[in-house]
């Protein structure tokens, strides 16, 4: 495989779509090409890990299934799976959840995300804007989310101290913080959209 994959490094973004529809392989190069920083896109947007390894694996599945309809127009390729990207973000935001219909499509698999990866997520989020929203929005969470974020985003405690704080386990301590971040990230976004108008009309 790696001796395959080799062949295609050299190749633009829009060439390895093309490609791919006949060489499945070349698609691997794109995904490896672009993967880690569309976690990250999605990691500052959603501020959830969970959340964002969930979205990169279905904007994936979802480029791999449409990729015999993409056609470069100045895009280029990451333009496209970036078009991609938001369209899921944007029902994520609507929905409240990630959308799973590309991957159970494909047959791909149920991943968690592990300890290790959870947290290697965690530091591409930019933890002032969650601070700032777990500060400014802390009596509208339910209880149990704004405690489990009160301890680990504005105390830094690891998930171990915080489920012992909260006398539950790291599952549900994890959860509770997920869930709550999954809160905060739509108000951060909506907080973009209306800054975004305002610099329109400036």
């Amino acid at each position: 495989m790696s001796e395959d994959r080799s062949a295609y490094e050299g190749l633009a973004d829009a060439e390895l779509l093309l490609l791919s529809r006949d060489s499945p392989e070349a698609f691997g190069t794109f995904y490896e090409r672009h993967a880690e920083e569309l976690l990250r896109f999605f990691a500052r947007r959603t501020l959830d890990p969970e959340s964002a390894a969930e979205l990169t694996a279905e904007t994936f599945a979802k480029a791999f299934s449409s990729r015999h309809r993409f056609a470069d127009r100045g895009r280029g390729g990451a333009g496209w799976l970036y078009g991609v990207a938001r369209h899921e973000l944007s029902h994520f935001y609507r929905r409240g959840a990630v959308d799973r219909r590309a991957r159970k499509k494909l047959g791909m698999p149920e991943r968690e995300v592990s300890e290790v990866d959870y947290e290697r997520i965690e530091e591409m989020i930019d933890l002032a804007d969650v601070r700032r929203l777990v500060a400014s929005s802390f009596d509208s969470l339910p209880a149990g989310q704004r405690d489990a974020l009160e301890l680990r985003v504005l105390e830094d405690r690891t998930y171990e101290e915080v489920a012992r704080e909260l006398r539950c386990s790291e599952e549900t301590a994890r959860a509770r913080v997920s869930r709550g971040l999954r809160t905060l990230s739509a108000r951060l976004e909506s907080e973009r959209e209306r800054m975004a108008v305002v610099e329109e009309v400036r």
